[in-house]
């Protein structure tokens, strides 16, 4: 019987489907979720792990510690899990994305730098860091814009702004939404980009 470790997200609304699907291929299911092992038996899950996957290098050795014997694969089925799904995939000789290539998709400021090195079209765009002055950003910005969180999916964190004002509220509110999903949400920064109508 083939082994798959299923990294699930406390708040999927997928989980049930991924489970149901694994039992009908009859695959043999290691599942492990971003919350505490105790609730997961009221949340109708038997995950023999709780692990953090938004600290990936830490969920990799309890992951290891605790699999037993090497899973035939590893899947995330969300974004969330992506970068530990990449970083266990790699340390058990399993195929798939390199964890670089998984953290530098995830992250919008990283992938739009890298589409300029490589030369493909990408909407003008500007971190917004904590520390920077989004007053000052506000008045020089053309619009509209688009601020987004740095990564989010699932279109989570992305608002529009016709003007400076509206564009202090997106980011007030993006910046709320990134601090609810990413612990580092702090150092992160928002990502303020062109509006491309249509896209």
């Amino acid at each position: 019987m083939r082994r798959v470790l299923l990294l699930l997200p406390a708040s999927g609304y997928r989980n049930e489907d991924f489970l149901a699907a694994a039992k009908e291929l009859d695959v043999e299911v290691v599942a492990a979720a971003d919350h505490c092992h105790r609730l997961a038996p009221l949340m109708g899950m038997s995950p023999i792990l709780s692990l953090p996957f938004d600290r990936p290098a830490v969920a990799l050795g309890q992951a290891l510690a605790s699999l037993g014997h090497r899973p035939d694969a590893v899947i995330a089925v969300d974004d969330h899990g992506l970068e530990l799904a990449a970083l266990l995939r790699e340390k058990l000789g399993l195929p798939g994305n390199p964890p670089r290539t998984v953290r530098t998709t995830r992250d919008k400021v990283e992938f739009r730098r890298m589409l300029g090195r490589l030369r493909f079209n990408c909407p003008h765009f500007q971190l917004v860091t904590s520390a920077a002055d989004a007053a000052a950003m506000a008045r020089a910005l053309r619009y509209p814009v688009v601020v987004k969180a740095r990564r989010l999916n699932a279109s989570r964190g992305v608002v529009r702004a016709d003007c400076a004002a509206s564009f202090l509220r997106a980011v007030a509110q993006v910046r709320r939404i990134q601090a609810l999903a990413d612990r580092e949400a702090e150092q992160l920064g928002v990502i303020v980009e062109d509006f491309i109508p249509g896209a």
